[in-house]
């Protein structure tokens, strides 16, 4: 008898074998960025996801049935002698009934009172908080079966696998690292998440704030998500609200959606079926002081906690993750949507960014050319100064301030006439230099240059002023030395120009080599310094173009993967049904050829069973 039961159970307990073979086909196939959202564990997994002292660990112990006497005493030993106030979790748990009145916590542990409990959850969290990292991820917690409603009750099955993951805000931040890891491992790839947050800061369901990027698409999963609001009928202006009329589920529901609209994001419609806003714990227990807001609000909070609990033993079943393949349509949908946004917006931030850069380069280059049309300057006055200085060093500068002594009559007046006809005309000859210099180097300054003195003819003029008479009448032996004297001092002025007009000249050529080697050296330096400024932004430029080319890639690359996940969508009730017709197949041909008379019966037993398990899918009923 035991071998036909166990032969039975074998058969029905894989009548669903097909439909997971079907599955996992479509999910080897699929989009690695999709996949996630429909690979899971083998466990039927519910995680309970959100921020700290929100009510998340009250609320798993109300729905798995323990009395409201005993939450209070449970939730002071789970806390560890934390005050209150603070996370009573420090780890992810997984709650479970003892078969005695006694706690244990962990695989292999002995049985604990509470006092015992306490001091272990207490070093549990220390080890937490020190950085000591737990060894197991998830910590079994099985409570005092006398915790729990004796009949059963209202509660889910203590079969289902419900994750208490600590807060995601918690101070610590070996904790915070200890959330994030637990929650990417197990909320990402659970087969129900329940989002549990206060009715009055509704904001935490921001996909921005949920602060795990798995969790972004939630508002278009209605089959793995529910959100569960603590604190709903505690506020005041809630509770005049509520007073003004009899209420319904369906009001309290649209207002919390309606006030969902002004977070900065406008969640559709099917949200508004996902809210289940309860009351649950100390906050409960504190409405008692209006005797019938009291009685109104349990009445509503009880019909919802029904709704919750049917809603999560239907959700958290083997049909849940197949309608997750079927619903695929609206996750890529979703990602399309807003891959492009992203795209749009990214783009257009690009080519702002490339036309700034393209300005910048242009300006760069019109400065490197202006920079490099000076090259040509420089030259042509260096060339200039080249041939000037060629010239120079090719003329006798002393041969042309030189100028012969003309004859005269011997008298007084005639040698000062000549002194001062010599004098007048060397002077004419330093302004014919300077300026002829001026004309060729346009340097305004020799224009301006006094000629030298001519103070050797003060002697010869002294002299020829001390005369009396103008003739030389007794002798012409003083008329002969006095023109020697003459010519002596006006070889000694012609010295003193031709010296003189040499050091301003070499001064010159000094002055203007130096200064046009400074041009050259900042010339150079500019050139550099725009050269490299032209490269920069050529480079910039060359970036913001590479990366729009990415962007444009990556794009493509993406639609092209969402649009063949797309298709393969469409192939899943294609390998259901293939999937569905093997397993008849194989069940017919194990009827016509049966191994034993006994296995046939349960065969067609099995085949009977297995004819309605489509129709079911198809609906989306449970199976």
């Amino acid at each position: 008898m035991m071998r036909k039961a166990a032969m039975w159970l074998e058969k029905y307990s894989n009548r669903y074998r097909w439909a997971y073979d079907a599955y996992q086909r479509f999910i080897d196939e699929v989009d690695p960025s999709l996949a996630g959202d429909f690979n899971r564990s083998s466990h039927v997994t519910v995680a309970v996801y959100g921020a700290t002292q929100v009510g998340k660990t009250t609320l798993i112990l109300d729905l798995l049935g323990v009395t409201g006497e005993a939450l209070e005493r449970a939730s002071s030993v789970l806390r560890g002698d934390q005050r209150m106030g603070k996370s009573s979790t420090a780890c992810a748990i997984r709650y479970g009934r003892s078969k005695d009145d006694y706690w244990y916590i962990g695989d292999n542990s002995g049985a604990l009172d509470d006092e015992a409990a306490k001091v272990q959850f207490s070093a549990i969290r220390t080890e937490l908080e020190e950085g000591r990292a737990h060894s197991v991820d998830v910590l079994s917690v099985r409570l005092p079966s006398m915790f729990f409603e004796q009949g059963g009750g209202d509660a889910l099955s203590l079969d289902l696998r419900i994750l208490d993951i600590p807060g995601i805000n918690a101070v610590n931040e070996a904790e915070q690292a200890q959330v994030a890891r637990v929650a990417e491992k197990y909320v990402a790839t659970a087969d129900l998440i329940l989002l549990v947050g206060r009715a009055d800061d509704l904001g935490f369901l921001h996909p921005n704030k949920l602060k795990l990027a798995a969790l972004g698409d939630w508002m278009l999963q209605p089959n793995r998500y529910r959100v569960v609001l603590s604190y709903t009928f505690s506020p005041a202006s809630f509770k005049t609200w509520f007073g003004q009329d009899e209420r319904t589920l369906q009001q309290v529901r649209a207002k919390l959606y309606q006030e969902l609209g002004t977070h900065d994001y406008k969640p559709p419609k099917s949200v508004e079926a996902m809210l289940y806003p309860l009351e649950f714990g100390d906050s409960l227990r504190s409405l008692g002081a209006t005797p019938e807001y009291h009685q109104a609000a349990v009445t509503l909070i009880q019909q919802l906690r029904r709704e919750l609990l049917a809603s999560i033993t239907e959700s958290a079943s083997p049909y849940g993750r197949l309608a997750s393949a079927f619903k695929m349509k609206t996750l890529i949908d979703a990602r399309l949507e807003r891959e492009q946004l992203h795209y749009e917006a990214h783009s257009k931030e690009l080519e702002c960014d490339l036309q700034h850069a393209l300005h910048a380069l242009e300006q760069a280059e019109g400065l490197l050319s202006g920079c490099q049309e000076e090259s040509g300057t420089l030259d042509h006055h260096r060339r200039r100064l080249h041939r000037y200085l060629k010239l120079y060093k090719g003329s006798d500068v002393r041969g042309f301030f030189a100028q012969p002594l003309p004859s005269t009559t011997e008298s007084v007046s005639a040698l000062k006439l000549v002194a001062m006809q010599f004098e007048n005309g060397i002077q004419a000859k330093w302004k014919a230099m300077c300026e002829r210099h001026v004309h060729r180097q346009a340097h305004v300054r020799l224009a301006e240059l006094s000629p030298p003195a001519t103070s050797a003819l003060s002697s010869f003029y002294q002299k020829m002023n001390g005369y009396l008479t103008d003739g030389y009448w007794w002798s012409s032996e003083n008329f002969r030395s006095d023109r020697s004297m003459l010519h002596g001092a006006a070889v000694k002025v012609v010295d003193a120009y031709a010296e003189a007009a040499t050091l301003e000249i070499q001064k010159y050529f000094e002055h203007q080599v130096s200064g046009l080697k400074r041009k050259y050296s900042e010339y150079e330096r500019r050139l550099d310094v725009l050269k490299r400024a032209v490269a920069e932004r050529q480079q910039a430029v060359e970036g913001i173009q590479g990366k729009r080319y990415h962007l444009e890639q990556a794009h493509a690359q993406f639609k092209a993967r969402m649009q063949f996940s797309m298709d393969h969508s469409h192939k899943f009730e294609q390998y259901i049904l293939e999937a569905f017709k093997a397993e008849l197949d194989r069940v017919r041909e194990a009827i016509r050829r049966p191994l034993s008379a006994l296995e046939q019966i349960y065969d067609m037993f099995y085949l009977h069973v297995l004819l309605g398990e489509l129709d079911k899918m198809q609906e989306g009923k449970k199976f």
